[in-house]
């Protein structure tokens, strides 16, 4: 019984995880991981600035798993490498803070400055691009 039990939960908190991402039901694979440890990319990858630790941090505890360890996306999860290009911070802030397309929101899960340390991050990617 306690099995059951136990199996249950299992299953339920993998549904939940895997809805919270958006799920996946593309055909493509998963993008292969980066070469790079894990890591956000350096500078010159994608753009942007590379050297503000915090963004990375964050990049990588909070977005790195929908997202791609080189913010490439796959499947239903869209690239950022070049999110500077269509958005401003104040636009990713937004998307960040309330969530869009099935990406959960991040208000109340991040600070106000978090989010705006990694959509000032997001926004320099590409950012010499922008029309």
């Amino acid at each position: 019984m306690f099995r059951k039990g136990l199996l249950l939960v299992l299953l339920l908190t993998f549904a939940l995880a895997v809805v919270a991402c958006g799920g996946n039901d593309a055909a493509d694979p998963a993008p292969a991981p980066a070469e790079n440890g894990g890591q956000a990319p350096e500078e010159g990858a994608t753009g942007g600035d590379a050297n503000n630790d915090a963004a990375m941090t964050l990049y990588n505890a909070n977005c790195m798993a929908c997202h791609a360890t080189d913010l490439g996306g796959g499947g239903n999860f869209p690239s950022l490498q070049n999110v500077g290009s269509k958005h401003d911070a104040s636009e990713i802030a937004g998307i960040i803070s309330n969530g869009r397309n099935g990406m959960p929101a991040f208000q109340g899960r991040l600070t106000e400055d978090e989010i705006n340390v990694l959509s000032q991050w997001l926004a320099a990617k590409n950012k010499v691009n922008r029309i």
